[in-house]
């Protein structure tokens, strides 16, 4: 395809193979040879297929989009509707999702700031910073290596911290069940995180982590192998739980407990340590 024609005020025509911003994580995930719309003014526009949008400080209205990169340098405002589109966002983008299981990836500079309300997001931060509020529910949000702070509604919702950076998520106004995780993979990511009224878990890794329960039973989760850093957890009431998996503890052989000045003090046998902030007895 060559050229390039107009559709609802959008230029379109083949992927530009010199395409900055976002363009590649997009190439890599639709390499050079695939044909997208390219939008290089603001409008709206509705195609089946890729977007290529090349236009920066522009508001734009994409619906029936398979895929949507913003390789510009960014600051666009963008509104995806009417599709489960994978979206590569640009440096100050703010993207909202009104429907569909979108799936979107932050930019490596900036802040993206994201709405979804579609049920299954997923929205996975990058090197730079993230803001998302996700309200459909059953979604997967996943921090970057910068700032992520994710604000949750619904139910059924996973949050993953990054590898490293601070991961923030804001699960106060849900009714569960919600799963968070520290960093699975060993690394050194920081996590807080705000839990809602269901019955949640939280799976400990490595890194930090500081954790407000909810008023729901609450479970507190710890793996060998993918645990090792630190949690300090406020609100452990008498309905929660914790518990250990491949440590080898039972009845005769329980992890290391003590009792100090700001609570309950458990160290595992990999090295990871659990305070339970004004818990100030031994739980085994």
């Amino acid at each position: 395809m060559s050229g390039s024609s107009t559709v609802n005020g959008a230029n379109v025509g083949p992927n530009p193979s010199n395409a900055s911003g976002a363009g590649s994580a997009f190439q890599q995930s639709f390499n050079s040879a695939v044909t997208a719309t390219v939008i290089s003014q603001p409008g709206s526009v509705a195609v089946s297929g890729s977007v290529d949008i090349t236009s920066t400080q522009g508001t734009l209205t994409v619906s029936g989009a398979s895929a949507i990169a913003d390789t510009s340098t960014g600051n666009n405002v963008i509104y995806e509707q009417n599709s489960n589109a994978a979206v590569f966002a640009a440096g100050q983008d703010t993207i909202s999702a009104w429907s569909g299981a979108t799936t979107l990836f932050g930019a490596s500079v900036g802040q993206t700031t994201v709405v979804t309300e579609g049920s299954g997001a997923s929205v996975t931060g990058g090197s730079g910073s993230i803001k998302a509020l996700a309200s459909g529910g059953n979604s997967t949000l996943v921090g970057g290596t910068g700032v992520s702070l994710f604000t949750v509604q619904g139910s059924n919702n996973l949050a993953v911290a990054g590898t490293a950076g601070t991961t923030g998520v804001d699960l106060s106004s849900t009714s569960g069940p919600e799963t968070v995780t520290t960093n699975p993979l060993g690394n050194s990511g920081t996590l807080v995180a705000f839990l809602g009224s269901g019955a949640d878990s939280v799976i400990g890794g490595s890194g930090a982590s500081t954790v407000q329960g909810g008023s729901g039973q609450d479970s507190f989760i710890f793996v060998k192998g993918h645990a090792g850093g630190s949690e300090t957890i406020l609100g452990f009431s008498d309905f929660d739980n914790i518990g250990f998996a491949g440590y080898g503890y039972n009845g005769a052989n329980l992890p290391t407990e003590t009792v100090g000045s700001l609570g309950d003090v458990i160290t595992l046998n990999d090295g990871t340590n659990i305070t339970l902030v004004g818990v100030f007895h031994k739980l085994f």
